[in-house]
Formats: C-alpha cells, sequence, structure tokens
C-alpha cells in the first residue's frame, strides 16, 4: 500500500480519483450496495418514471439519471425534446427545465424566433462537422477503404472508441483526441473497451494543468476502470465503467485476495502498487519536498506512468543518452529509440511500436513497419495495395496499388519517416 500526506493527496488528485476517495469515506458510514438500496426501496417509495423513459421508443425516449435519493437508490427521468420543441437555456427569468433537447440537438435561439428551440447542433460540433467533410468526401472519391466515419455520441461528442480495421483500437476524448486506451481490434471491442477511466484521466490532466506527475484512479488497458481501486490500505471494488463500488470496503495489510474482483493475473496479492507507481510516488514526495524549498523541478516535467500504472510507452534510458520505446513493463520494444534532443526525439511517440507488440503478441497475421523512433510510416501496404496514414496509424485518402505508390501525397522519395 503507500501512503500520502494529506496536502500532497489533495493537491495532485485526479477527478476520477477523488471520486473514488469520496466513496471511500462515504463507505466509512454506510456502504451503496444493492442490498443497501434494496431495503431502502422497501422502506422508501420511489416515484414512478415518466413515461418517455418507460417507452422509450421513437416518439417518446428520454435519459435515466440517479436521484437525489441516498446511494441514488431511487431514478429519474429527463424526458429529451424533440426538433423545434421549446427548451430551456437556464438563468435568470428562464423556467426550470423539465427536459432536454434529444441526440443531435441543442437549445438555441434561431433566427427570426424569440425563445429558444431544439435546432440541430451541426454546426456547433466539431464530431458532427468531422461526419460532414467525411461524407463530403466520400461523395468526391476520396474516402480510402479502411477509413472510418466518426461516430457522434447524443451530445455531439466523439464516441469513445476509434479503430482501425486488422489492427488496434484505441481511446480517444470528446474531442477526437487520442488518449490513453488501446486493444486488438474484434467485432465485440466496443462492448468491453468504452474507455470511461481514461476520459476522466484526460480531464483532471487538462483540468489540474500540472507540469508533474498527476496520481489518478486505475484504468486497466482497454481505458476502463481497474476494477479493484485502493487509497492507503484501504480497498474496495469498483464497476469497470462507472467506477462506483460494488463491494464493502476492506482493510487489505493481510492482502487483496481477499476481495472479490482480486484477479491474481493483473494484481499482486501482497501490494497494491506497481513498479511503476511505487517510482511516481516517490517523485511526488520529492516534488513536495523542493517545493517547500521554493525549487522548480524541471527533471519530473513528464509523467513515466500510464494510467493503469505500468509504464509509459517512451522512456528515458538509465544512461541519459537516449529515449526508447518501451513495453508496459519498462522494457525496450526491438530497437526503437531516439538520441535525446534530436529530431527523432522531438517528434517521437511510439504509437507503432506499441501496436506492433500487441498484434505480435496476439499472433495477429498483419502487423505495421515502423519508422526507427517507434512512429507509424506515413506510407503503408496492405494486400497489394499502399496508402498513406496518420500518427495513429489510420489511413487518409485514397489507396493505390503497390506498383503506383509513387503517386501518393506520402511517398516523398521514398522517405516514409521525415523529421518534420
Amino acid at each position: 500500500m503507500y501512503r500520502l500526506s494529506n496536502a500532497i493527496f489533495v493537491g495532485l488528485l485526479s477527478i476520477g480519483s477523488l471520486a473514488v476517495a469520496q466513496q471511500i469515506e462515504l463507505a466509512k458510514n454506510y456502504v451503496c450496495t444493492e442490498d443497501f438500496c434494496d431495503n431502502y426501496r422497501e422502506s422508501n417509495e420511489c416515484d414512478t418514471l415518466k413515461t418517455a423513459c418507460r417507452a422509450q421508443n421513437s416518439t417518446h425516449n428520454g435519459i435515466i439519471f440517479p436521484s437525489a435519493t441516498p446511494c441514488s437508490c431511487c431514478k429519474t427521468c429527463v424526458e429529451n425534446l424533440k426538433l423545434g420543441d421549446d427548451c430551456s437555456v437556464g438563468g435568470l427569468g428562464y423556467p426550470v427545465p423539465a427536459g432536454m433537447c434529444g441526440p443531435g440537438l441543442y437549445c438555441k435561439v434561431a433566427e427570426g424566433d424569440e425563445h429558444p428551440t431544439c435546432q440541430p447542433m451541426l454546426e456547433s460540433s466539431k464530431c458532427y462537422t468531422a461526419q460532414k467533410k467525411f461524407d463530403d468526401e466520400r461523395q468526391e472519391g476520396l474516402i480510402g477503404h479502411l477509413m472510418q466515419r466518426p461516430e457522434c455520441d447524443g451530445d455531439g461528442n466523439f464516441q469513445s472508441v476509434r479503430c482501425i480495421p486488422g489492427q488496434t483500437c484505441y481511446c480517444v476524448d470528446e474531442d477526437g483526441k487520442r488518449i490513453f486506451g488501446e486493444a486488438v481490434h474484434t467485432a465485440s471491442i466496443q462492448i468491453s473497451m468504452r474507455c470511461e477511466c481514461s476520459r476522466l484521466a484526460a480531464k483532471a490532466r487538462t483540468l489540474l494543468n500540472s507540469q508533474y506527475p498527476v496520481l489518478t484512479s486505475r484504468c486497466d488497458s482497454k481505458g476502463s476502470f481497474d476494477q479493484l481501486q485502493c487509497v492507503d490500505d484501504m480497498c474496495v471494488c469498483v464497476d469497470m465503467h462507472t467506477g462506483r463500488p460494488t463491494s464493502d470496503l476492506r482493510n487489505v495489510t493481510r492482502g487483496l485476495a481477499s476481495l472479490p474482483c482480486f484477479d491474481k493475473r493483473l494484481h499482486e496479492n501482497t501490494t497494491y502498487l506497481r513498479d511503476c507507481e511505487n517510482v511516481k510516488i516517490s517523485q511526488i514526495y520529492d516534488i513536495s519536498e523542493y517545493a517547500t524549498e521554493d525549487y522548480n523541478v524541471l527533471e519530473f516535467e513528464r509523467d513515466i506512468c500510464q494510467p493503469d500504472g505500468f509504464y509509459d510507452r517512451i522512456q528515458l534510458h538509465p544512461t541519459g543518452g537516449y529515449m526508447y520505446c518501451s513495453d508496459k513493463d519498462g522494457a525496450p520494444i526491438e530497437q526503437y529509440r531516439a538520441p535525446v534532443n534530436s529530431r527523432l526525439a522531438t517528434t517521437m511517440n511510439c504509437k507503432c511500436a506499441r501496436a506492433r507488440k500487441l498484434l505480435i503478441d496476439s499472433k495477429s497475421l498483419e502487423i505495421p513497419e515502423c519508422c526507427p523512433n517507434g512512429n507509424y510510416k506515413r506510407l503503408a501496404c496492405r494486400r497489394g495495395e499502399c496508402y498513406c496514414v496518420d500518427e495513429d496509424g489510420g489511413q487518409v485518402g485514397v489507396e493505390r496499388p503497390e506498383k503506383d505508390k509513387q503517386k501518393l501525397p506520402c511517398y516523398n522519395g521514398g522517405d516514409y519517416c521525415p523529421l518534420d
């Protein structure tokens, strides 16, 4: 287990981790389990859900939220409004909203109207704008066979998972930017991969805007919550998608195996922290000590760990001479490296090296070729067809037969690893 002073813990803990800590504090009084809610509902009648949430059809639908009852044991319904329905943007003088604009809509005052109504969010959503661009390019014949149409959620944000057919799927934030979490592409991957924990960790880093390492709730390799979460010697099982406790709070000084979510393939019985997390905790202690003496600690400006507690994909070799692409245990991946302070190191992301290892370990048949610094080559070939790729390995533009690959805009005289 680990111990942090309250000052450090509160100062560096992320949104997701803070939520778990608050839930653990709550659990000292009572634990929000299904048994608790069953007993609560027996003695306290919950309000009946609105028709919209009970019907859930094309004309009547809504979103079911936890209500303001202990442990959110009861539910409440917020009805989805349709295109053109009156809505409220909130504020002084506005009525209290009884519903919300449905998927793909947002509340605004349309030109010529006096009151706000539900209108399409096309012009205000990055994801819907990306969809429109994709559709326009498809009409013009500019879309390759491996390119995927962006998927948006009901609020106009990017869906949390993006896939490269035959390769890997990875997590993205609400703006479509890649974040932690990756897995081999399968037909059912999006059932288990939803990236909730990864998105919380990314938001925490953005909001805290810290140049130093930040502690977050531990995620699994796919970006969901690790089902075992600990703070000091107190541990609890949580739901992998919501992060909410699913077990009683337990002191685990005698071992973690007593928890129902303990998995010997993923967890050590005698300690919760992984090697990288131990190093990170030491760094945070050092930063705290230096800060009290008004030092600016430049050497810790990069987080060496991922949100799953394992090593990040880029590591500095102990000699200090070069950066290298690392597997989750901190070991080099093949010979992907770059001298410190070189242009290769400046542009290094190791996304290809990590995907390559993931695919090799899963015995996949098609393995990407990477640049010397572990990045994706700008041009890739597959089954006799060649195409340009972005930094995440996704196809850009139409493909051409391998014999005509020099006609691709990324051919660059045969140099597929430019330093720009």
